[in-house]
C-alpha cells in the first residue's frame, strides 16, 4: 500500500472515478467541481465546475459522459465534463421523504446506472440497503428498487454477533476491471464488501479504522490497482493505493 496526501480543496473528497489510461478524477461533497488528480503524486492538475455548489457524493464515466450523484439521489449528467461549454443535465429522483445516497456504478449486463441508500427512509432499517437504477436509453428512474441488499445475505461469511452489529451503509462503488466483481465501500460502519455481478456478495473485510479513516471514493486503475480516498477528519484528505496481486 502507499499513501499520498491530497491538497485541502479536497478535506470532503467523496468520490473518485479512473478515467482512460493514465487520468483520476475526484469529486468533494461540498461544491460541485471536477478535479482530475495524478494518480502518482495525488496532486491536482485540473478543475472544472459543472453545477452550483450541491452535496455531490459520487462519479462516473460513461462513453465520455460523466454522472455525478447528489446525496438526495439526484443525477447530473456532464456532456464534455472538462471543458468551459460543458452542460450538465439534471434528473430528479423521484421517491419522496429523506434519502441519502453516496454511490453510482454503471451496471456491467444493462444500460443502466445504479444508486446504492446509505440512509433512505423507505429502507427503515440500517439493515438494508435499496438500489435504484436509472436508464440510459430511456433517461429516467425505474420506479421500484432494482435490489435490495440485506445484512442477512451475509450469513454464509459472518457469525450471528458480527451481522448482529453490522449496518447496510454503502458510501461507494467500483467495478474490478479483470475480476469482474463489484467492490462496495462503507465509510460509517469500515468494511469492503465483494459482489458478483448480480450484487450477491462473495467476500467481506472489516477495515481498520487507523488507515481507513473516513473511506468514500473508491475506484480501480486498468491494471487492477485498487484506489480508496479519505476525508480529511481532522488531518489530510489522503488517497490510498494497493497493487493488484492476482490471486
Amino acid at each position: 500500500m502507499t499513501t499520498v496526501y491530497l491538497s485541502n480543496e479536497l478535506e470532503e473528497i467523496s468520490g473518485l472515478e479512473w478515467v482512460s489510461e493514465d487520468e483520476l478524477w475526484a469529486i468533494e461533497d461540498e461544491s460541485s467541481v471536477i478535479y482530475v488528480l495524478n494518480p502518482i503524486t495525488g496532486e491536482i492538475t485540473f478543475s472544472q465546475k459543472f453545477a452550483k455548489n450541491a452535496d455531490i457524493e459520487d462519479i462516473l464515466t460513461y462513453s465520455g459522459v460523466a454522472y455525478a450523484l447528489q446525496s438526495n439521489g439526484d443525477i447530473y449528467q456532464i456532456n464534455n465534463p472538462l471543458k468551459e461549454t460543458s452542460e450538465s443535465t439534471t434528473f430528479k429522483f423521484p421517491l419522496k421523504g429523506k434519502n441519502d445516497f453516496e454511490a453510482i456504478i454503471k451496471s456491467n449486463q444493462e444500460s443502466a446506472l445504479w444508486i446504492f441508500c446509505k440512509d433512505c427512509q423507505s429502507d427503515k432499517s440500517d439493515k438494508i440497503s435499496s438500489v435504484y437504477s436509472f436508464d440510459l436509453e430511456k433517461r429516467n428512474f425505474e420506479p421500484y428498487a432494482k435490489k435490495i441488499l440485506k445484512t442477512s445475505d451475509l450469513k454464509q461469511i459472518l457469525n450471528e454477533k458480527e451481522l448482529k452489529n453490522l449496518r447496510m451503509q454503502p458510501s461507494g462503488i467500483a467495478y474490478h476491471p479483470i475480476e469482474h466483481n463489484y467492490y462496495l465501500l462503507s465509510s460509517s460502519d469500515q468494511w469492503l464488501m465483494i459482489l458478483d455481478q448480480q450484487l450477491v456478495p462473495k467476500e467481506f473485510y472489516k477495515l481498520d479504522p487507523a488507515i481507513f479513516k473516513q473511506p468514500e471514493g473508491i475506484t480501480f486503475s486498468p491494471n487492477g490497482d485498487l484506489f480508496i480516498s479519505n476525508e480529511a477528519r481532522g488531518s489530510k484528505p489522503n488517497l490510498l493505493r494497493f497493487p493488484y496481486k492476482p490471486s
